[in-house]
């Protein structure tokens, strides 16, 4: 049964070969085949269930990668192999009704489907090099996914999102290096019974690996490819990204700060504070957005900020951390579920219309009675609204924050509570411009009922989603009875989660505070500060000004990268021609040292003269005597020779001096080529720096 790990990690990536193959000569095949392949795969998953409850399951295939293959699912990594599966499936669906009018098609299913199962190797990797290899393979295998339309701004959004991932990958990459040098090993369970023993040096891998992390699962400042990433890529592709593949990237912060480093309090409480930072940067920047997919980029950004606090109170709360714990999971489960689904909805708006500015498709679901029910279930989920499943998730990690900092300084308890309770009404601001523009204002351009595009592929994965998230939020505990071993593998006691109440009064009159903050900060704010009137209509457009706003990207990494590059360029460059010159002097001295005396190679001209001298002294001798005429003859066929040599010997050297030229400016583009990798090497020792300080 062990084998089974392998089958859910090959199958797969086999099937988006041979599917690719078959696209070529059948699209509909194609499609079907690829849901075929997702169901089936989520049935085997299902399947595994009782072993992975009854014991983890683990495979391993030696000298794979060098390091071995070392596989494995407990009940936590089971949790989101599943809903990465589930997610792909209706994702799939969905896929083959939006897709239906794009070119590339065969492209972006294979790309997808590389994707899927480099996504699942992340998770039942338990071997670093492993992890680390299904990482990268799924950031390249996503780029694509992203550019697929290749206009502009797909292109602009592609290069941020590569270049953060290598970068990411990268720090990542360093952070495992380091580590093997301190603990000679890549196994996961044998560096979290060494690592936490160790000194400072712990720290600055574990900074390295969260980094790495961290740009995957959108942590500010770190964040700059997500709101990028998700208007520019089909809808299907966004919803992976925001669902699931932001999730591997969480799966690594929750595996190096809780399983490697047993959760360490200054980490825990960084991750607290970044969490923070992500919930109100998120949430107050999806506040201004006109662009539909940009609003639920930055709601991402603000929802992985709960995630990310979560995995800090994880260790903040020490063994008390149960509620924590399940909170965080329950919240990763939910939101993939529920984030999903909204972008399901405004990619059916896109798929129509083929824009995404609220100014130009408000009304447009007001009369697509489907499209609007399954769209409000997952707005009523991502608010926190009492019988929906954001509800219950939200509330335990709020009750978790409130637990941790119980007995820390008013200040910071008082200030945590104060940006989760207006990082929440933000939400609640934000999707209510969403929804009052797009399901209840009125637009008589979009009266049709576009049947043709929304019929039941593209409006199943919606419902099933849609009926998820009600059945989960009225009767939470189904999450506890299926996930409820997640104890086991975290050691926690399951007391506190057993005599907690969900729907309490306080938790319900929480939640409605702070969805009537929301509406007030949309009525007072949104409705009256981010609207300019447009003559001729009584509706009024939004405004963004955030486009003007400070970039980090632009005002910071950019000039930040631009002078690294320079500074590196100007000093290995002098550094490169000092020890040219040096090497240069050292074969100078070498010679005046020895001094061998080489043989002199004479130019033609110098050869003719030789042979003139020669031929002038024999010719004396036996023409001596001879007539006047016949020597100046002589003479002149013998000067014409001599002008003849010394033109050959011009152009012989202007050839050669053309070649240095070319020699030259080779050596100079060579040179080029080695100071950006002397740029990343520099950054490397910089690193290595801080390791020997450390050591010392």
């Amino acid at each position: 049964m062990e084998k089974l790990l392998l089958f859910i990690l090959l199958f797969p990536f086999i099937g988006s070969v041979v599917t690719s193959v078959l696209g070529y000569r059948n699209n509909n095949i194609r499609n079907f085949l690829n849901i075929v392949i997702t169901l089936i795969n989520l049935i085997v998953i299902i399947y595994m269930y009782p072993m992975v409850i009854e014991a983890p399951v683990e495979y391993t295939i030696p000298y794979v990668m060098g390091t071995g293959l070392h596989l494995k699912m407990d009940i936590f990594r089971y949790m989101f192999v599943f809903i990465t599966a589930f997610v792909w499936f209706i994702i799939n669906v969905y896929s083959s009704q939006y897709l239906i009018n794009y070119i590339h098609r065969n492209r972006y299913y294979l790309f997808f489907m590389i994707t899927y199962a480099s996504t699942i190797g992340v998770f039942i990797s338990e071997n670093l090099v492993n992890l680390f290899t299904f990482f990268e393979i799924m950031s390249m295998a996503s780029y694509p996914l992203i550019i697929h339309d290749e206009d502009e701004e797909a292109h602009k959004a592609g290069a941020t999102y590569m270049g953060m991932a290598i970068a990411g990958g990268l720090i990542l990459l360093m952070g495992i290096f380091i580590l093997y040098s301190h603990t000679k090993s890549l196994d996961i369970d044998y560096i979290g019974r060494v690592l936490p023993n160790m000194g400072a040096i712990k720290y600055l891998i574990s900074a390295l690996m969260i980094i790495g992390f961290g740009v995957k699962a959108g942590m500010v400042p770190l964040h700059i490819w997500l709101p990028k990433a998700h208007p520019a890529a089909p809808t299907p592709a966004s919803a992976v990204l925001s669902g699931i593949l932001v999730k591997t990237g969480i799966f690594g912060i929750i595996i190096t700060s809780i399983f490697l480093m047993d959760g360490n309090k200054y980490i825990s409480y960084a991750l607290i504070f970044s969490g923070l930072v992500n919930m109100f940067m998120g949430g107050y920047l999806a506040l201004f957005q006109i662009n539909i997919k940009k609003t639920l980029a930055y709601s991402s950004m603000s929802q992985l900020g709960y995630i990310i606090m979560g995995v800090g109170l994880m260790g903040a709360m020490g063994e008390h951390n149960a509620i924590a714990v399940f909170g965080t999971l329950f919240h990763i489960f939910n939101h993939a579920i529920f984030k999903v689904m909204l972008f399901m909805g405004v990619g059916i708006i896109y798929m129509i219309t083929h824009k995404l500015n609220i100014n130009e498709i408000y009304g447009f679901g007001t009369f697509k009675p489907i499209l609007k029910l399954t769209f409000f279930t997952g707005f009523c989920a991502i608010i926190g609204l009492p019988g929906f499943n954001g509800f219950t998730s939200k509330t335990i990690i709020h009750h978790a924050l409130a637990e941790a900092l119980h007995h820390s300084s008013p200040v910071l308890a008082y200030g945590a509570e104060f940006v989760f309770y207006l990082s929440s009404a933000f939400t609640t601001a934000y999707l209510l411009k969403l929804y009052i523009s797009l399901f209840v204002e009125n637009n008589s351009r979009y009266y049709a009922s576009y049947s043709r595009y929304i019929n039941r592929r593209a409006l199943f994965p919606m419902v099933i989603s849609a009926a998820l998230i009600f059945v989960i939020g009225i009767k939470p505990d189904l999450f506890f009875d299926y996930f409820g071993d997640i104890y086991k593998v975290f050691g926690i006691h399951m007391e506190e989660m057993e005599h907690f109440h969900y729907f309490t009064f306080g938790n319900i009159l929480s939640s409605f505070i702070t969805i009537g903050l929301g509406i007030a900060i949309y009525t007072r704010f949104i409705l009256k500060k981010l609207v300019v009137p447009v003559k001729g209509r009584r509706r009024p457009d939004f405004v963004n000004p955030t486009t003007e706003w400070f970039s980090i990207e632009k005002n910071i990494y950019l000039p930040v990268l631009t002078v690294t590059y320079r500074v590196f360029n100007t000093v290995l460059k002098g550094l490169d021609d000092i020890l040219l010159y040096s090497v240069k002097g050292i074969g100078k001295t070498a010679k005046y040292l020895s001094n061998i005396e080489f043989m002199e190679e004479y130019s033609p001209t110098k050869r003719m003269e030789i042979i003139w001298t020669s031929l002038r002294s024999k010719s004396a001798e036996t023409v001596e005597g001879a007539g006047e005429s016949i020597k100046h003859n002589i003479s002149g066929n013998i000067d014409a020779i001599s002008k003849d040599i010394k033109s050959i010997q011009n152009n012989v050297n202007g050839n050669m001096t053309t070649l240095s030229k070319d020699i030259k400016s080779i050596q100079d583009k060579f040179n080029s080529i080695t100071y950006s990798i002397y740029l990343v090497g520099g950054f490397l020792v910089i690193v290595m720096l801080f390791v020997i300080i450390f050591r010392m």
